[in-house]
Order: structure tokens, then sequence, then C-alpha cells
């Protein structure tokens, strides 16, 4: 029975779901100090479509003011630092002041393939109309400042906003 337990342990790790799935995956989280939301947690969930990139960010109102839209770019890389692809994930739901909420969002790719992803909330709309924007400088900053996004250029980190 140990052995018959042993040898499937084996065939798992050696199999090619097995070596996918054991591909260490860096989840990076860019907050800016000047943006309304705050990103809590992101990382993958497994969707039905292995076509598709699946990736969900639990976010935060961290201001007194109501929300109209929010705005969450990211970025995916695969083990050899090279694009994967990218969107933006936007919401239209409501977040009131200091509410928590989750938005899951999916792309066409390789999910498999994702060894570095990066989310940065890009834009947001307030309820009264205004309008803020990130600063695309001061993102490449911080993420500049991540040991885990060292390989990033600025000309990667901004391609994802002319898509």
């Amino acid at each position: 029975m140990k052995q018959v337990l042993l040898a499937i342990i084996i065939v798992a790790c050696f199999s090619s779901a097995g070596l996918a799935a054991g591909l260490a995956r860096d989840y990076v989280i860019v907050n800016m100090d000047d943006a309304a939301v705050e990103i809590l947690e992101f990382g993958r969930y497994q969707g039905e479509d292995e076509d598709h990139i699946f990736s969900v960010v639990q976010y935060k109102n961290r201001t007194a003011r109501y929300i109209e839209a929010s705005a969450i770019t990211m970025i995916y890389y695969d083990a050899f630092n090279e694009k994967q692809g990218g969107l933006r994930g936007i919401s239209t739901d409501r977040l009131g002041p200091y509410v928590e909420t989750r938005g899951g969002w999916s792309t066409y790719g390789e999910p498999d393939f994702v060894k570095t992803a990066i989310a940065y909330v890009s834009a947001i709309r307030f309820i009264n109309g205004e309008i803020w924007k990130a600063d695309m400088e001061k993102v490449m900053e911080a993420a500049g400042n991540m040991p885990e996004l060292s390989f990033l250029s600025e000309t990667e980190m901004l391609e994802i906003e002319k898509e």
C-alpha cells in the first residue's frame, strides 16, 4: 500500500500538471499612497477555461467619500519575464466609505505560464464626478523598489496603459 501511494505521488509530481502547478508565482500589489482605493489581496483563481487568466482582487475604499467606479490594472509575465498580457478591470459598483469588496476579471492567456502578476489601482471616479488617475511615474517608482519586480523597465510597465 505504501509503495502504491509513493508511486502515485511521484507520478503526480512529474506530470505536466504537477510541474505547472509547482511554478512559484509572485502576485505583487503596488498600492499608491494618494489612491482612495487600496488593494488588500490579489491572486489567481482557477476557471474552467484553460485559455484565460482569471484574477481576483480584494480592495477597499480607504476614504470617507463614495466611489462610483474603480479601475484596477493587472499585468502578467511568464517565467522568462516576458509579458503574457494584461487587463484593466473596471467595477462600476458603488463603493461606500471604508467598504471592502472583491472583483474578478479574466483575459486571454495561458494561466499556467504566469510567473509574476502585478496589480495597481489605475483610476477612480468619485460620486461627485471627480476622477483620480494613477501617476505612472509614481507607479513605476514604487514597482522599481520591489525586488520581485526588478526585471521591469519603464517601457514594459507602460505597455498595458496603451492597450
